[in-house]
């Protein structure tokens, strides 16, 4: 039987600190999708590397483990890759790399998930994309087959690096139905979220992180404008670990404090509270590989306020409220239509769950066997 081997270096730091970015989540939740199929067509070995022996085993599926007890650092994976470390260690057929880069020994062998080519498009502090630009294109051209989550950013891949598009697979993530659905007890639901969030006013809800596309400090500047204005009845959540300073100064010094709330280590079963509470889910970035949040938002039943940019429209769909530029101006409409009740959010809400439903992680590991398969042969 053929040998595939997974390399899932990205899922480590959920069983170091407890948090993982989203290219770790959307590995584990791929590999965990695929322990539910029976007769797999070839052998899955999933590969680790680090000092603590912390690997595949700790995820507990009924995959075999390969793990190197070497530090996964750049200059290391280096020198790893002059040799066929991976292959003598494993004996793989074919490797597949599901978080964007890795330095290997036969790109040839292997199947890479790019999930988005915005280092290409965009240059963003937070991030070393000038380095992304040097060496992922080329990988992109050496490896058998690419991988990505949306024909946005597969059309990126295309223009910016110059990759023929019969080498690309589309498979859309999907979303844990099981964790994100709509509570049906909405008045246990507002119960839950006061006593455990202090939260007591209806509320605008975000997910993000500190990238600079996802624009969530023009979200809070824009609901703060808005509160000069007129008294909101909303407050705004906004689910992000580590926002700037200079961002937590602003909101300090408008006033607003006991208004807007960051709250960060949010565990997914409070998270999809956190969704299931909110009149709506803020997504106002410039640029999307994917955007989970949206689907675990309309699982929810949660209407989304999002962009047409990237792939954020591919995947809301007609179940979206969309933002114009200039974002700062849009931003305060939509807030000010759903303060008044003005926007047909029961609509959105049965559109957003029809949606979701299409997005699921059995139909994502199905279409990642075939790929496998025929890269196989």
């Amino acid at each position: 039987m053929k040998k595939l081997l997974i390399d899932i270096n990205s899922i480590v730091p959920y069983y170091v600190t407890g948090k993982v970015n989203g290219i770790g989540r959307t590995t584990l939740e791929l590999i965990q999708a695929l322990a539910k199929i029976d007769d797999l067509p070839f052998e899955i070995t999933l590969y680790s590397q680090n000092m603590k022996g912390i690997g595949g085993r700790n995820i507990g599926l009924p995959f075999s483990n390969k793990h190197l007890y070497l530090p996964h650092r750049e200059q290391i994976d280096k020198i790893l890759a002059l040799f066929p470390v991976k292959e003598w260690l494993t004996g793989y057929d074919i490797m597949h790399i599901p978080h964007n880069f890795e330095y290997v020994h036969r790109p040839e062998k292997c199947i890479v998930t790019l999930h988005d080519a915005l280092f290409m498009r965009i240059q963003e502090k937070s991030f070393n994309h000038k380095k992304m630009t040097e060496i992922v294109p080329p990988l992109m051209h050496t490896c058998k087959h690419i991988i990505t989550c949306s024909e946005a950013s597969k059309k990126d891949i295309v223009e910016t690096m110059d990759v023929n598009p019969d080498k690309i697979s589309v498979i859309y993530w999907g979303v844990k139905h099981d964790v994100f659905y709509p509570q049906r007890d909405k008045e246990s639901v507002i119960d839950g979220i006061k006593s455990k969030f202090n939260l007591f006013n209806p509320y605008f809800l975000s997910v993000s992180c500190n990238a600079e596309r996802k624009r969530t400090d023009v979200l809070v500047r824009s609901y703060i404008a808005l509160s000069k204005n007129r008294k909101l009845s909303h407050d705004l959540v906004l689910v992000w670990g580590n926002p700037p300073q200079w961002l937590i100064d602003e909101v300090s010094n408008s006033g607003l404090s006991e208004r807007i709330h960051f709250f960060k280590n949010i565990s997914d079963k409070d998270l999809a509270i956190l969704y299931n509470g909110a009149k709506a889910l803020f997504f106002p970035s410039s640029y999307e590989g994917f955007g989970l949040p949206l689907l675990e938002a309309m699982a929810c039943g949660t209407p989304v306020v999002t962009c047409r940019n990237s792939s954020l429209f591919e995947i809301a769909g007609g179940a979206g409220i969309y933002l114009d530029e200039p974002i700062e101006v849009s931003l305060r409409e939509v807030m000010s239509q759903l303060e008044e009740d003005v926007i047909d959010l029961k609509s959105l809400t049965e559109l957003g769950m029809a949606r979701s439903s299409l997005f699921r992680w059995e139909k994502a590991a199905k279409e990642m066997i075939s790929v496998y398969s025929n890269n196989l042969q």
